[in-house]
C-alpha cells in the first residue's frame, strides 16, 4: 500500500473524549442530562445522530461546536500513540497521506498544532463542500488530483461511512476500532486496533 487517506476523528485523533464531554457539561447547562456512555455511542457513529438525540436546536449546535473548536480546552484531543511514527515512516518508504474529514479545518489547526501537517500531501475538510460519506466523490477527488493508483490507495477510518466511501471510490479500506464494537460488522478489508496494527498491516 503506498497512499493513505486518514479520517481524523477516532483515526489521526482521539477526539471523543473531548468532544462527548463537553457535549454532556454543555447540554447539562441546558437543563438536558444525558448518560454519558449513551452520548458517547450516538457521537462515534454520527454527529448528526447526536444532534437529534439531544433535541438541539440550529444555534444550540452552532454554539456547541463553536466551544468545541477550542483546542486547549481539556480534556484536550491529542494524536493516538504511535500516530507521528506511522505517518512519517509512511513517507520514508516513498508514499503518501490525506486527510478526508467530516469536520472543518479545525482539524488543520489541530494537525499543525502537534506539528503532524508536514507529513500530509492534501486534504479534504467541510470548507471543500463535497457531498458526505459514504459518497465517494471526495476520494475520487483526491485520487484525479493527485494521480493516486486505486490499487496502491487505501482509506482508514473508524466508522462504517468511511469504510463505505472507500468501497464507493474503489480503493482499499481499513477500521480503526480503537475498542469499537461495531468493528464486527464492518464490511472493511482490514481491521487494526491501534497504530502498532497498522503498522503490522502496511509497514512490514
Amino acid at each position: 500500500m503506498k497512499n493513505f487517506i486518514w479520517d481524523f476523528d477516532g483515526t489521526l485523533f482521539d477526539t471523543y473524549t473531548h468532544t462527548v464531554t463537553l457535549l454532556h457539561r454543555y447540554m447539562a447547562e441546558r437543563g438536558r442530562r444525558y448518560d454519558y456512555g449513551a452520548l458517547y455511542a450516538v457521537c462515534r457513529e454520527h454527529m448528526g445522530k447526536a444532534r437529534a438525540f439531544c433535541g438541539a436546536d440550529e444555534a444550540e449546535w452552532a454554539e456547541f461546536f463553536r466551544r468545541e473548536a477550542e483546542l486547549d480546552t481539556p480534556p484536550l484531543a491529542r494524536p493516538y500513540e504511535g500516530t507521528e511514527t506511522v505517518l512519517s515512516e509512511i513517507l520514508a518508504r516513498g508514499g503518501s497521506n490525506f486527510l478526508y474529514t467530516h469536520r472543518d479545518d479545525v482539524s488543520i489547526k489541530y494537525l499543525i498544532k502537534f506539528d503532524l501537517y508536514k507529513y500530509f500531501a492534501g486534504f479534504v475538510t467541510r470548507e471543500n463542500g463535497f457531498p458526505q460519506k459514504p459518497a465517494p466523490d471526495a476520494i475520487l477527488y483526491l485520487l484525479a488530483q493527485f494521480r493516486l493508483d486505486p490499487a496502491e490507495t487505501i482509506m482508514i477510518g473508524d466508522r462504517e461511512i468511511d469504510i463505505l466511501s472507500g468501497k464507493n471510490a474503489g480503493i482499499h479500506t481499513c477500521l480503526f476500532t480503537d475498542g469499537n464494537p461495531g468493528a464486527a460488522a464492518s464490511e472493511a478489508e482490514y481491521t487494526a486496533g491501534n497504530m502498532a496494527d497498522l503498522q503490522a498491516l502496511f509497514l512490514k
